[in-house]
């Protein structure tokens, strides 16, 4: 008889059911609290993917490619560009693309390895490369997290038609407004734009296809918006699509980064993947997208976030939690959440 190794056993454990992943990760968020993970994001904060290059990005710099911007990453306040990885970065291929670059990174989740597509915000003179690659990826969704101007610094080109019956153009794509609307009557600081966009096809025949934008306008840069679930209502209507779907802020990293990273955890869950060690993933993140996560108080809203859900939205599935202990720790964490965040949620 063939003798099973150990590492055979390992590999054919059936995976924990999707309960238990939360389980675990929820006690592992109360049990380390808010000032361990702040200290746990700041050990990783300079944290790449080992062999990283960023040829691409340093050959389209000086082409006025990519977004300068103040990118903290010590505490010695040591300022440097977003750089975007060679690694999983989006190749344009798309005819009549003026290169084959533009500050984008494919970054995988258990659904797919092209789930996500993080980028910059489009600046005046790669909205046409932008959306070379909407039509390129066949993308169904743009999430777009950061206003135009964010206290009167420019933060993005306002690169999509922005209200109904307005067309714009760009390299022979038109783009026309067809409806705008809140995301719920709850959720009105999420403004969903249907768009009709007109292109032709890399075979010379003409297409048309809809495409869903998404702006949410009270996410401040470098900061953490109000913790009222509206990242789980943004990604319940956007899961469905089978393209990759395109996030941007402005850097395309901070609240771009936070985002995917959520929805990145409750693939993971779903699929009973363990997922409990939030510096495990950050890695794996950045693996895949430069600087995902700018600061210790997004990595401080996912975990609020997380929680909130869980242990609020869904109580009486999770009631077994919420021991007395366990609800003092969630208070104590909450607390400690608002004070390090300036918030009251």
């Amino acid at each position: 008889m063939k003798k099973v190794t150990e590492e055979q056993k390992t590999e054919r454990k059936p995976r924990p059911k999707a309960s238990e992943v939360v389980t675990k990760w929820v006690m592992r968020a109360l049990d380390t609290g808010v000032e361990a993970l702040r200290a746990e994001y700041r050990s990783l904060a300079r944290y790449t993917l080992p062999e990283v290059t960023y040829e691409a990005f340093k050959a389209n710099h000086e082409a006025g490619r990519n977004r300068c911007v103040d990118f903290s990453i010590t505490k010695k306040a040591l300022y440097q560009d977003v750089p975007c990885q060679d690694q999983h970065r989006v190749v344009l291929t798309w005819p009549g693309a003026p290169c084959d670059y533009i500050h984008a990174n494919y970054v995988g989740t258990p659904v797919s390895e092209k789930r996500f597509i993080c980028t910059q915000g489009p600046l005046d003179g790669t909205i046409v490369e932008f959306w070379m690659m909407v039509l390129q990826e066949e993308s169904q969704t743009i999430v777009m997290l950061c206003n135009c101007i964010e206290t009167g610094k420019y933060k993005c080109s306002e690169y999509w038609p922005n209200q109904v019956g307005m067309t714009k153009t760009y390299a022979g794509i038109d783009i026309t407004n067809l409806q705008v609307r809140p995301m719920s009557p709850e959720e009105q600081t999420v403004i969903v734009s249907v768009l009709f966009v007109k292109y032709t096809k890399p075979d010379g025949t003409p297409d048309q296809r809809e495409v869903r934008h998404y702006q949410w306008t009270d996410w401040p840069d470098r900061g953490v918006p109000p913790c009222k679930l509206t990242s789980m209502e943004l990604l319940s209507r956007i899961r469905g699509t089978t393209k990759p779907i395109i996030v941007h802020c402005s850097a395309g990293i901070g609240r771009t980064g936070t985002i995917v990273a959520i929805e990145y955890i409750l693939e993971r869950m779903q699929a009973g993947v363990e997922c409990a060690a939030m510096n495990d993933l950050l890695r794996e993140l950045r693996n895949q997208r430069a600087y995902t996560i700018q600061n210790d108080l997004q990595y401080l809203f996912i975990h609020r976030v997380m929680l909130c859900y869980f242990l609020e939205r869904h109580k009486q599935r999770y009631e077994a939690i919420l021991t007395e202990e366990n609800q003092a720790k969630y208070k104590k964490f909450v607390d400690d959440y608002n004070q390090a965040t300036g918030t009251n949620n």
